[in-house]
């Protein structure tokens, strides 16, 4: 009997972990294609449209910052972006709750979303990616980050215009290009450049895709996943293509503001 209890306890462990690690694999290769898909991730992931345009610009953004620079995450989450700044000094910030877990988090300080708890002048460069539509006061919090970036400093943010709700019900605005203009100028930033991340087509194709995928009823990662690669990839990869030929023309996913200060 005790041999026989001894074997089961065993065998559910074995199970457990085996478990434990499939969950952790599915989840490691989520985020992957989620915050950094190659070009053929768009037959597993949705929202490809949204955030490979991100990723290319972020990247690029990452790319002509110096090794030696210190650079600050605003509303960093998980910090996904990390991996293309080569400096040691990285510092991300976020609040505790939200539309986040917290133990799902990669938070070097937590803050209370108003007030940045750094010095002035304390930062080369500063990262804020999909923050300003959650924040409380999102007036405040760019004149924050205009406090804590050095003179010359490099600023990036970017937020969606044309996008569902999401982290519901920490969801509450959409920025146009002229809001961008007026709100990062009104804080001293120099050089704003704001630039459309889709046009009308790349726009419709995500939005359609991710009201599919979203709004199916079933739960099942197998339906999830042929629906993605059979239905949604061929309907995103259209889509862009459409815009390229119209020049990426109309409304748009998201704003991307790089600038100066």
């Amino acid at each position: 009997m005790v041999l026989f209890t001894h074997l089961k306890m065993s065998t559910f462990d074995t199970l457990h972990s085996r478990m434990t690690n499939l969950t952790q694999k599915k989840e490691h290769i989520f985020t992957q294609h989620f915050f950094f898909p190659k070009w053929y991730s768009i037959f597993i992931n949705p929202y490809f449209i949204s955030r490979r345009s991100l990723l290319v610009s972020i990247r690029k953004f990452a790319q002509a910052t110096s090794a030696d620079a210190t650079v600050l995450d605003v509303g960093c989450g998980i910090k996904p972006y990390r991996q293309f700044f080569t400096t040691k000094n990285y510092t991300g910030i976020d609040i505790q709750g939200g539309g986040h877990r917290d133990e799902a988090k990669d938070v070097t300080l937590y803050f209370d979303g108003h007030t940045i708890p750094f010095p002035d002048n304390s930062f080369d460069t500063l990262l804020c990616t999909e923050v300003l539509e959650h924040a409380d006061d999102p007036e405040m919090l760019v004149a924050e980050c205009a406090r804590v970036l050095k003179s010359g400093g490099r600023a990036y943010f970017s937020i969606p215009f044309v996008y569902p709700e999401h982290e519901v019900p920490y969801d509450f605005r959409r920025f146009t290009h002229f809001e961008h203009q007026r709100l990062f100028s009104k804080n001293n930033f120099l050089d704003i450049q704001t630039v459309k991340t889709t046009g009308f087509f790349g726009t419709f194709g995500q939005i359609f895709s991710v009201w599919v995928f979203e709004g199916i009823p079933f739960r099942s990662t197998l339906l999830k996943t042929l629906l993605a690669a059979l239905i949604l990839a061929p309907v995103q990869a259209f889509s862009l293509l459409l815009d390229k030929v119209t020049g990426g023309s109309g409304i748009t996913l998201n704003y991307i503001s790089e600038m100066k200060k």
